[in-house]
């Protein structure tokens, strides 16, 4: 048996909270091909050091996704990485550094020289991985913009906006940090159509919407 909808959302007329429905399910799906998306990016810059898997994981990982969020990133990461080039130059990759430990490096000098060696690729991993994060961020951050957007406009009248977005991300259960982004970047945008015009500092243009009478 499916859940019951929210209290306040069997408030809203029928066809509203279709509306709604759809949104969520759209903001739902984008969420998932950003996340497997950037996954895949991460996928393409890790193909000189790590296995697909491994990549994908890594990603996961310091996206901080789970459950069945992390398993369609996987699959979806996955599908796409045979519809593009990525696979082909990762399987070339593979075949020309392997992924293992040289012979060269089976020997006292070549030990040392391999541990040196591995010290800078974590160094240079670690650079790529927090660089690859702070994109995939806010390529999230912007989709979770554009719907929680939708979201304010279809509430229109039924709510305002600050609380339209305030359910758009109950709704996407989006976590905290990045909620009060999402949040305030939303509001910002909002606030640039709704708020009265100044024509100079400290004064509202009285032909502006909204504006107090003279």
């Amino acid at each position: 048996m499916p859940p019951r909808p929210p209290l306040w959302s069997q408030r809203l007329p029928p066809d509203l909270r279709r509306r709604l429905d759809l949104a969520q399910a759209a903001a739902l799906e984008a969420r998932a091909e950003t996340n497997a998306k950037q996954a895949l990016n991460l996928v393409a810059v890790l193909a000189p050091r790590m296995p697909f898997d491994e990549a994908v994981e890594r990603y996961i990982d310091i996206m901080g996704l789970s459950g069945e969020e992390a398993e369609a990133v996987h699959t979806r990461a996955l599908v796409a990485l045979g519809d593009s080039d990525v696979g082909n130059d990762l399987a070339r990759e593979r075949h020309r550094t392997g992924w293992g430990l040289n012979w060269r490096y089976a020997t006292p000098l070549g030990a040392v020289r391999f541990v040196r060696r591995q010290l800078r690729r974590t160094a240079e991993e670690d650079l790529w991985l927090e660089l690859s994060a702070a994109r995939a961020e806010e390529a999230i951050l912007r989709t979770h913009i554009r719907h929680a957007l939708g979201f304010v406009e279809i509430f229109g009248e039924y709510a305002p906006p600050t609380r339209a977005v305030s359910l758009y991300l109950d709704a996407l259960e989006v976590p905290a940090a990045r909620a009060r982004s999402v949040y305030q970047r939303v509001l910002a945008r909002v606030a640039d159509a709704e708020l009265p015009r100044l024509t100079r500092k400290g004064q509202v243009d009285p032909s502006a919407p909204g504006a107090p009478p003279r």
